[in-house]
């Protein structure tokens, strides 16, 4: 599996060791654990996009963006209301 990929609710998406990790919901994958990788306990491996749409598996979602916006607004103002 790849991000970017259409899955289904309960398909087969990675294993670690003998535990099979399963879709937990219908959709894209938008959030995969590379191979290799060290996990621990109930750490979060795979996250599924439910609106279906891949090109939203990519970049960053409206929340993070408006969230990142608003960071930025504020250093902005902040730094640029400073005496020099």
């Amino acid at each position: 599996m790849h991000i970017g990929d259409r899955v289904e609710e309960g398909a087969l998406v990675a294993a670690i060791a003998d535990t099979a990790l399963r879709a937990p919901i219908s959709g894209i994958i938008r959030g995969l654990t590379r191979d290799g990788v060290d996990v621990g306990i109930r750490a979060k491996v795979i996250e599924v996009d439910p609106r279906g749409d891949p090109a939203a598996a990519f970049g960053l979602g409206e929340r993070p963006r408006r969230i990142a916006e608003g960071v930025f607004k504020a250093l902005t103002t902040t730094f640029a209301a400073e005496p020099a």
